[in-house]
Parts: structure tokens; C-alpha cells; sequence
């Protein structure tokens, strides 16, 4: 594990003159793509997440992008979610250990991952072999964003200085668009999804926005047209959702999410 430093030495480069669409894409759905487009101009990353990381307490995710067009990398990210979060060489930087607003990055290469689960489930067994993490405190939360590489078995090549050195200015974004993708619908919106995040703090992004749908008197195949996923999609994430909170109908959720 190679840490980076709170600052790295190294020019915006062309970086800086993709900030101007990041921006304009915040809040609106494609943002994760647009910010997984531009980090592969720089790093030729397989994928990217990000996740808001608490105190002693399962990580939320944030959004998660990969090559293709099968969700990969979202999958493997609530895999790491439910299993295997504890076990990341990164957990070292806490919101305990990190200055308000500092930002630090490092490399990790996966045969680094001790935990022979993790490193064979969320990297061996789809081929990537190391990653770069920003990290970044945010009050009592700490946001990080992974871009892993997925082929060779070098490190990431000098292109990723760029990321490396915009790393306040990335995670500040990832943070707004976090908060204005949850207040997009309404404020109806947003208090259901905060209630869902106290609920279920490991509950991925989509699960959440699929059940806050669902409390607002969605029907399975409405949430499907606007969230632009298929109807098998919102089933599963129904199904893991109400795994989550333990619970088996939507008449528990709405209890739990209104009361």
C-alpha cells in the first residue's frame, strides 16, 4: 500500500478542463457516468465507487460504475458492503484519524487484501488487481472514491496524479451530488430516504431510492421507468432491501419508514 499524501505534487492537466461538465451534471443521473468517463481518460480504471463511510458502522454507497453494460462493479460493491468493508487496508483513515477536510489518496494493489475472502470475491474473481482511494473528511464522515485497474500488474500509470491532485475538489462534487440527487423529487423524497439511511445505514443508494418509491405508493413497474432500471432490477433490490430492514411487505416498510 503506497499512501499518496494529503497533497499530491502533481498538475490538474487536463483534468481541470473536465470539471466545467462535471459541475453541470450534478444532482441528474448520469453524473456517476460522466465522472467514471473522465476518470478512464486519465487512468484507464475497469470501474469506480464511492462510499460515505461513518464511525464503526457499515459504509453507504454512494453510486458505483464499471465497464459494460452489466453492473458489475455495483454488485461487488454491496458484496463489500455486507462482508467485507471491515476488512479494507483504507479503514486505517477514520473520521477519528483524519483532519476536517483533509484529503489523502494511496494505492492499493489487491495482493495486499489479507482477507483471502475479500481479495478473491472483489478482485481476483473479476480480474482487478489494484486500486486507487481518495478519501476526504466531511464532518463525521469520511467519502471515498475507488478507481480500480483491471488489467496488467503495474501500478496506476502517471495519468492518475491528475485524479490524485483534484482529490479535494472530486469528493466536494461527489458529496453535492449526493445531496442534491436525494432532494431532486422533493423534500417528501428526501426525508423518506434519510429515515430508510437511519434505518439501514449499509442499504446501497438504489435500494433506498427503490423503497422510498415504494412509501410514496409506487407501483414496481412505475419505480422501474423512473429510475430507468428494468422491473426484474427493482425486484431484486426490493427483495434485498426488505432482507436489509427484515421485514417482508411493503405494509412493514411504510410502518417503519412513517412512524
Amino acid at each position: 500500500m503506497i499512501e499518496i499524501g494529503s497533497s499530491p505534487r502533481a498538475p490538474w492537466g487536463g483534468f481541470q478542463a473536465e470539471m466545467p461538465d462535471l459541475i453541470a451534471a450534478l444532482g441528474r443521473p448520469d453524473f456517476p457516468r460522466r465522472l467514471f468517463q473522465v476518470a478512464r481518460k486519465f487512468t484507464d480504471c475497469h470501474s469506480v465507487t464511492s462510499f460515505a463511510f461513518g464511525t464503526a458502522r457499515s459504509p453507504r454507497l454512494l453510486f458505483a460504475e464499471n465497464v459494460g453494460d452489466v453492473p458489475v462493479s455495483r454488485q461487488i460493491a454491496d458484496e463489500y458492503i455486507a462482508h467485507y468493508w471491515r476488512f479494507d487496508p483504507a479503514n486505517g483513515l477514520t473520521p477519528d484519524t483524519m483532519r476536517a477536510g483533509s484529503c489523502r489518496a494511496m494505492l492499493i494493489g489487491a495482493d495486499e487484501i489479507a482477507h483471502p475472502s475479500y481479495r478473491q470475491h472483489c478482485y481476483r474473481a473479476i480480474k482487478l488487481v489494484n486500486r486507487m482511494t481518495i478519501m476526504r473528511r466531511a464532518g463525521d464522515s469520511v467519502i471515498r472514491v475507488n478507481f480500480y485497474r483491471g488489467r496488467g500488474n503495474r501500478a496506476f500509470d502517471h495519468g492518475v496524479d491528475a485524479i490524485a491532485a483534484a482529490g479535494d475538489a472530486l469528493i466536494a462534487l461527489i458529496a453535492r451530488h449526493d445531496a442534491w440527487a436525494a432532494k431532486a423529487d422533493g423534500g417528501e423524497d428526501f426525508e423518506y430516504l434519510e429515515r430508510l439511511r437511519y434505518l439501514c445505514p449499509s442499504m446501497p443508494r438504489r435500494q433506498l431510492e427503490v423503497c422510498a418509491l415504494i412509501v410514496r405508493g409506487f407501483f414496481s413497474e412505475a419505480i422501474a421507468l423512473k429510475l430507468g432500471i428494468s422491473l426484474n432490477t427493482v425486484l431484486t433490490f426490493r427483495r434485498r432491501a426488505y432482507a436489509r430492514l427484515r421485514i417482508s411487505s411493503q405494509n412493514e416498510l411504510m410502518r417503519l419508514v412513517l412512524s
